[in-house]
């Protein structure tokens, strides 16, 4: 006998690509002749009424996708009864969610329905967020039990529990109800992600592989190349994570995939779902060796698909990045985070000069390479003269090379980080869930002056505005920062402004 897991993928609207983490325990339970299936919440229209690929376009983060709908069709059917149908046809033996913060209310509102009509089932949860907040996802009535860390081996030990009918309450990586209690189990051993079967994403929805890049939608596939992350960012939960698997004696967190292996899962997933185009999931792509980097371009350029990386400024070289264009590179992703150095290094933990940045994005412009440039507001102790720092940089960066794309987003101090601990220091947040379900949000979670939110949400929708065009413009963009009747339309003419700029420059009208 084997057992049927249900696995509920929440992820806010239209927001697709395929989760990696969850795909690896799907391979590894399927690999114990297990059933899986998934449900995902990705195309059913929530209280947003417009999708992010369409705000990161409003807002010319990126470019317009035309045919999102055809694509990526919403559901009009039910979210509860398409779930509550799914687990009565399926008759699922485990339930489990894989949990961000932002999507937490979301998971929470689906596990109540699931314990309301189809009572019986065990719910577990895992992922970053019940990692983290354990003692908060335990308590939640409809929760069973929650994962510690990564979940390959202990669903694999629950999966079998559970098919013999024996008790599972002493499975390590496991937090259990049971008997008016809590049993909390140790964390289980990190895995060498070498031995772990390729992640399987044959059971998610056909849509969630495609995304958009550069306007156009392309059929995805993830690429896991490493786990973990060395670095100390405050805005990120890595080192909190890095610290709660050492002091719990699970290994090492921050591993690499070895490079042939690497190359096996490419042409494994390639065979397996034909994709137009590769993502790569790692933080910090460019971080392997010279050795590695070799072995890389010489298996890649066979390939023959272009790709996407993220990496980190202080691993972009010439000779790098030409190799990486030469074998299909079309895009990377670059974090700047602040335009401030001072700020960037105290507050952020990010340790580079904005000299340092503007020599290292010449490479790009070189090249001809194009790349989204991530950028945060709304930090604390950030004034709006800080965040006009962040906005000077990235229009250099922009006068620079325009085939960069720049990013703003508001700052969400997430538990685990070490700014969600200054900012509860600071009375700038409650010890309370968000109940957001998206990072692209127009007004922030913080506790500011209503000035200062003012500013925040003004500057979050002018960004580009400021970024574009010249600062004879700055007071027509002041204007269009705010959301009334005259700002709206302020707002609209300056973007027909720019777009009929770009279209002039690339002879389009």
């Amino acid at each position: 006998m084997k057992a049927k897991i249900l696995f509920i993928y929440p992820t806010p609207f239209r927001v697709t690509g395929l989760p990696v983490g969850l795909a690896s325990l799907i391979a590894v339970l399927k690999e114990d002749g297990h059933s899986v299936k998934v449900f995902d919440t990705a195309f059913y229209r929530d209280s947003e009424s417009k999708s992010q690929t369409e705000i990161r376009a409003e807002r010319m983060i990126s470019k317009e996708v035309r045919d999102e709908d055809d694509y990526l069709p919403e559901n009009i059917s039910d979210i509860n009864d398409d779930l509550i149908a799914l687990i009565r046809t399926f008759k699922p033996d485990l339930i489990g969610f894989s949990i961000l913060e932002i999507m937490y209310a979301t998971s929470i509102r689906l596990a109540n329905t699931i314990k309301k009509d189809c009572s019986g089932i065990p719910i577990i949860t895992g992922g970053v967020f019940p990692t983290l907040s354990p003692e908060i996802v335990i308590n939640e009535p409809s929760i069973d039990m929650v994962c510690l860390g990564e979940g390959e081996t202990s669903l694999r030990s629950l999966a079998a529990r559970i098919c013999m009918g024996k008790t599972y309450d002493d499975i390590e990586g496991l937090w259990v109800k049971g008997g008016g209690k809590v049993i909390k189990n140790r964390p289980s051993t990190l895995h060498d992600i070498n031995v772990l079967p390729f992640p399987d994403f044959s059971e998610f929805d056909p849509r969630l592989f495609f995304k958009p890049m550069q306007g156009k939608m392309y059929k995805m596939i993830n690429i896991e190349t490493s786990r973990g992350c060395v670095n100390n960012c405050t805005y990120c939960a890595a080192p909190h994570l890095r610290k709660f698997f050492r002091e719990n004696d699970c290994g090492k967190y921050n591993r690499n995939m070895d490079m042939y292996k690497i190359i096996e899962q490419i042409h494994f997933q390639i065979q397996k779902y034909s994709p137009e185009f590769i993502y790569f999931s790692s933080e910090n792509f460019l971080s392997l060796s010279d050795e590695e980097f070799r072995q890389f371009i010489s298996a890649f350029e066979k390939i023959g698909l272009p790709f996407w990386i993220q990496t980190r400024i202080e691993t972009l070289s010439r000779e790098r990045i030409d190799e990486l264009k030469r074998v299909g590179m079309l895009w990377l992703t670059i974090g700047l985070e602040h335009g401030n150095e001072e700020f960037r290094r105290k507050v952020l933990k990010r340790h580079y000069s904005n000299e340092k940045f503007f020599e290292k994005m010449n490479i790009l412009k070189e090249a001809g390479i194009g790349a989204s440039v991530n950028n945060v507001i709304g930090f604390p102790d950030e004034t709006r003269d800080l965040i006009f720092d962040t906005i000077k940089m990235n229009k250099k960066l922009y006068e620079q090379n325009n085939k960069l794309e720049t990013n703003v987003f508001l700052f969400t101090p997430y538990r685990g980080c070490e700014l969600f601990s200054t900012c509860l220091e600071k009375g700038l947040v409650d010890d309370v869930l968000y109940t957001t379900s998206s990072n692209m949000n127009e007004r922030s979670v913080l506790h500011f002056p209503e000035e200062h939110q003012k500013d925040l949400t003004g500057l979050v929708r002018t960004f580009n505005l400021y970024i574009r065009l010249p600062e004879t413009c700055y007071d027509q963009i002041k204007i269009a920062e705010s959301p009334s009747k005259e700002g709206n339309a302020m707002l609209k003419r300056l973007i027909e402004k720019i777009s009929k700029t770009v279209a002039k420059k690339t002879g389009g009208g």
